[in-house]
């Protein structure tokens, strides 16, 4: 229990039946920085009057509240909820002033399990044995959904217009309603009311900036305080966060770093490191990095969880092996805990075992119901495994919980294109393009020019093509298929002009040549077709076409027949069974017996 040895105020809470119950606007708190000589003498930061001072006593040991509230946070660090909410429990009974030790109270005892009913009955005790402290009403707001509870705070905030901390959870509720600018205008007005050491204010400002679109104002504000204070160790690991998120990895890699050396106990720094490590292409020093997190904290699902992911990506069968070890190290703990079940299926589908796949995946889309990465994954590999109506029903289950899910929306379309429904696939794809921040999905770009050309609509797909060509100018591919747009409308200088574009981007591009020796053929240049399909061959030998292709040319146009039959007959050698072609390899022997 959180509470033993308590004073009698709040009785003990037993139940333990969420891992995370979702209390709307409360797992937005930052953590905070808070030191004996911010304890208010009373919520308005006035002097309190005398006689409800005598009939609302308080006792008070800041000093003392700081040390259990510092040591609650190793825990939470650490990620122990439970010890962290007996904890920040004791910082409470030393001083029941400490506004950052009731949101973290909050925070690690539901996290930990404890009935949000409870908590709430804590904080209305509060309340009847002191009800002219602001600071409980808001408590006991905070664990009310986000709606009803900004009504009330719109009350409190007519009152008490001057009370920084109104405004923090007016910015707190905003927050959660994803109303971004509401949060930040409530955010800056609690930071301008009392101007000073706010972190807590300070890191739920960048935060809503970040979620409003305005990470690049969020990493600025943040790099600034870290600056200024360069022990604000929570302000500088959601630095590290936001710059990993906007693809800053270097950046993020040294704060995350700096983080761990201030507190090694913060384990989610060592999330971040690794993390950022990945996106500057150092694997092996992010797999050293949750190593030395596992080595310690075996017990810590996400800790295992991130170590296996780590092992997942390399992509060989041995990590594949050691991921899936490390995953059910987690199963054997908490079997439906969804991202390990998960992790297990995306290795099985990498692994080409779309059915066990299948299998993990539908245990996650069981657990969490509308986890629409779940349902979508279900989907793709009931489509690799040839079963295309019923992936079908997956991808629309998935937008039906998320229309926007542009993944589900472009698997959706495979299907289509699958069914040679083409007209359907385009329908898709035209949407994910017109869809805020989609402009430029290559997928949906290249899967469109593609449907466009099998209905014949070669001009369409020839402006798809440009657009992506546009986005991507050094992509070979993107080229040659520019190359075999023209090809198809039979404009062959042109397409000869793409596919020479494309082998100087990459001259081992067996498409390339193929498509530049097929474009001359066409235009009667039957040596230069020749040498272009010789280069073709050698980069993918085992290509039969070609070698047809080849000996078409030399025994029809340039009137060689023993490079012709060399050509032939090595199509047969290789498994190749045209009867046609057996008949020209007799023709040719008997004009060489001619000769």
């Amino acid at each position: 229990m959180h509470r033993e040895g308590c004073s009698p105020l709040l009785r003990p809470t037993l139940t333990w039946l969420l891992l995370l119950p979702v209390i709307v606007g409360l797992l937005a708190a930052p953590a905070v920085l808070w030191s004996p000589s911010e304890a208010r003498a009373d919520d308005t930061g006035k002097k309190k009057d005398t006689k409800k001072a005598a009939a609302e006593p308080i006792d008070r040991d800041p000093e003392a509240s700081q040390e259990d509230f510092e040591e609650a946070r190793v825990a939470r660090e650490e990620q122990r909820p439970n010890d962290a909410a007996t904890l920040f429990w004791k910082s409470l009974e030393a001083d029941l002033l400490n506004y950052p030790a009731h949101i973290r109270y909050q925070e690690m005892s539901l996290k930990a399990g404890d009935a949000k009913a409870e908590v709430v009955a804590d904080y209305d005790k509060f309340i009847e044995d002191y009800p002219s402290q602001v600071c409980f009403k808001l408590h006991r707001l905070r664990l009310e959904d986000p709606e009803p509870r900004l009504a009330k705070l719109a009350a409190f905030a007519k009152s008490h217009a001057k009370h920084s901390d109104v405004h923090l959870e007016i910015g707190r509720a905003h927050f959660a309603r994803r109303e971004y600018k509401l949060a930040i205008a409530a955010l800056t007005k609690a930071l301008a009311l009392k101007v000073g050491d706010r972190p807590d204010v300070l890191i739920l400002l960048a935060e809503a900036e970040h979620a409003g679109g305005k990470t690049d104002a969020a990493i600025a504000r943040l790099d600034a305080a870290v600056k200024a204070k360069a022990t604000f160790f929570d302000a500088r690991l959601v630095l590290a966060r936001l710059q990993l998120v906007a693809g800053q990895a270097e950046p993020s890699a040294s704060n995350a770093d700096i983080v761990i050396k201030q507190r090694p106990s913060y384990l989610a720094a060592f999330l971040v490191k690794s993390e950022a490590l990945v996106g500057m292409e150092k694997e092996d020093e992010a797999r050293e990095t949750l190593k030395s997190a596992y080595r310690i904290n075996k017990e810590n699902n996400d800790v295992v969880l991130a170590y296996a992911d780590l092992w997942a990506r390399m992509e060989t069968e041995a990590s594949y092996k050691q991921a899936v070890k490390l995953y059910e190290e987690v199963l054997a703990r908490d079997d439906e805990n969804w991202r390990a079940l998960y992790g297990q299926g995306w290795v099985l589908e990498r692994m080409l075992k779309f059915e066990e796949a299948e299998e993990k995946y539908r245990a996650v889309a069981a657990i969490n119901t509308e986890s629409v990465a779940a349902i979508n994954s279900v989907g793709y590999v009931l489509f690799k495994q040839g079963r295309v109506s019923e992936a079908q029903v997956q991808f629309k289950r998935a937008l039906d919980l998320d229309s926007t899910f542009v993944t589900a929306k472009a698997n959706l379309g495979a299907t289509f294109d699958a069914q040679a429904k083409y007209g359907e696939a385009i329908t898709i794809y035209e949407q994910i393009l017109k869809m805020k921040g989609q402009e430029e999905n290559l997928r949906a770009i290249i899967n469109c020019a593609f449907d466009y050309e099998a209905k014949g609509s070669f001009p369409k797909a020839q402006k798809l093509l440009l657009k992506a060509h546009e986005i991507l100018p050094k992509d070979a591919n993107i080229v040659v298929w520019l190359g075999d747009n023209q090809f198809f409308q039979r404009k062959f200088p042109q397409a000869e002009k793409w596919y020479q574009e494309a082998i100087a981007l990459d001259e081992k591009s067996f498409f390339a040549w193929r498509g530049l020796g097929l474009a001359l053929s066409q235009r009667k240049r039957w040596a230069d077709a020749a040498q272009a399909l010789e280069k073709a061959s050698k980069i993918k030998p085992d290509d039969l076409d070609m070698y047809v292709a080849l000996g078409d040319v030399y025994y029809r146009e340039l009137k060689d027949l023993k490079t012709a039959l060399a050509k032939y007959e090595e199509f047969i050698q290789r498994g190749g069974n045209d009867p046609d072609v057996r008949d020209v390899i007799l023709e040719i022997k008997k004009l060489l017996e001619k000769k």
